[in-house]
């Protein structure tokens, strides 16, 4: 019988393993300029921009949108403004879209600066999207990783 129970004990760890998240923190973010693969191997003028408080997009055109965030420990459906522009850190970025109202919770599932990649999951429709830290010399085959373009 004890057999049995650490048996599964241990199962129940190997699967809180695999399923184990990256946490970072805001500061890991600040200042930092992502592309989608996809917006890098089309050598796009569009990025988005992290600061202490807000996501920023900065459209081809010139034009630029910002989405206030934080980071979180677990997933939310409630945006948190008490945590935006503090230092918070957690496995999931949470984003506002204040113009329309809607709340993107993101899974963290790879972050490293030094390599220049980014690997985020929508919680809602469980798409996967990859960033490349900007400037990089990656070479410009990234979004066959990826499947469908971070639209806003």
């Amino acid at each position: 019988m004890k057999h049995i129970i650490f048996l599964t004990c241990a199962l129940f760890a190997y699967i809180n393993t695999i399923k184990a998240q990256i946490t970072i923190s805001t500061p890991d973010l600040n200042g930092t300029k992502w592309q989608t693969a996809r917006q890098y191997d089309n050598q796009s003028k569009d990025y988005f921009e992290y600061t202490q408080r807000v996501k920023i997009w900065h459209g081809s055109d010139g034009s630029t949108f910002e989405y206030p965030y934080y980071l979180s420990k677990s997933k939310q459906t409630k945006f948190d403004y008490t945590k935006v522009d503090v230092i918070t850190e957690g496995s999931y970025i949470i984003v506002l879209n204040p113009k329309r109202n809607i709340i993107y919770c993101y899974s963290i599932k790879h972050f490293n600066k030094t390599e220049g990649t980014m690997v985020l999951k929508d919680m809602d429709d469980e798409r996967t999207f990859t960033y490349i830290f900007i400037p990089s010399n990656k070479p410009r085959n990234q979004s066959a990783k990826e499947e469908i373009i971070d639209n806003w």
